[in-house]
C-alpha cells in the first residue's frame, strides 16, 4: 500500500475542501538535479516555481514545494501532480519529445519528396 501525504488546507470559495502534498525538496537540491542533468531552467523565487525548458524548447512551470506543474502559459486552468523532481523530469519534462521529434522529421522528409 502506498502511502500518500496529503494534507487539509482550507476551504475554497465553493466550499471544497483544499488538499496539499508538499515534496520537502529544497530549491538548492532542485537546482543541484536540475544543473547534474543539464537542464534549462529559470528561478522566480517569491512564487517557488521555476520555468524548466524540455529538449523541445517548451517551456513549464514547476513548484518545488509541491511538485505541482504545468505547461508555460498565460493562464492556468490545470496544474498536475508529480512527487518531486526527479518524478518529474523523468515521468513528464521529455515524455513524448523524442516522439515528436521524429514525426517532425518524416512529415519534413515527406514533404520534400
Amino acid at each position: 500500500m502506498s502511502k500518500h501525504n496529503w494534507k487539509f488546507v482550507r476551504h475554497n470559495s465553493k466550499g471544497e475542501a483544499i488538499f496539499r502534498k508538499d515534496t520537502n525538496e529544497t530549491l538548492e537540491f532542485v537546482e543541484k538535479y536540475l544543473q547534474d542533468n543539464k537542464i534549462d531552467y529559470m528561478v522566480n523565487i517569491p512564487a517557488s516555481m521555476l520555468w524548466i525548458t524540455n529538449d523541445e524548447a517548451k517551456e513549464y512551470v514547476y513548484y518545488w514545494t509541491t511538485g505541482r506543474w504545468a505547461r508555460r502559459q498565460r493562464a492556468y486552468e490545470k496544474h498536475y501532480h508529480s512527487n518531486g523532481i526527479e518524478d518529474f523530469v523523468t515521468r513528464f519534462l521529455n515524455r513524448f519529445a523524442e516522439q515528436n521529434k521524429k514525426e517532425r522529421q518524416d512529415a519534413v522528409k515527406k514533404l520534400s519528396q
